[in-house]
């Protein structure tokens, strides 16, 4: 199971004040559960969004187009699980996300942890280590 924060944890490893933190899970932006009065914070989502570093103000409007729709052969996307399996058998570094070339980069490396992180839970479980 990912480890759970504090709100004022959380609000200092962001580097924002607590009130921003709870406003945040209440948007959506950071997955939160309360408990209580008080709410606990998945660590893996702080750190999603520390990666982001968002600035202060609303995004900018992007103007891209939509993908073009491509197809990958199936061997290629087989290829890539394996790699990925092997590369995240446990979380990337804070040091492997802060040198992430961009914050989409970031955020993958943290997605695709907490995938096979959720994948050994859910066969934990079913073995009855739980």
């Amino acid at each position: 199971m990912s480890a759970m924060l504090s709100v004022s944890q959380s609000a200092e490893i962001l580097s924002i004040s607590s009130a921003r933190v709870r406003k945040l899970v209440s948007e959506g932006s950071l997955d939160g559960v309360k408990i209580g009065r008080s709410w606990a914070l998945q660590e893996a989502s702080v750190y999603d969004r520390l990666s982001k570093k968002p600035g202060a103000g609303r995004p900018a409007r992007t103007t891209d187009s939509a993908p073009v729709d491509k197809q990958v052969p199936a061997h290629d996307l087989h290829s890539l699980y394996l790699e990925c399996n092997q590369a995240f058998q446990f979380e990337p570094s804070l040091q492997a996300i802060e040198e992430a070339e961009t914050q989409e980069e970031a955020g993958f490396y943290m997605a695709v942890a907490d995938y096979f992180l959720q994948h050994k839970q859910r066969e934990l479980i079913a073995q009855g280590a739980y």
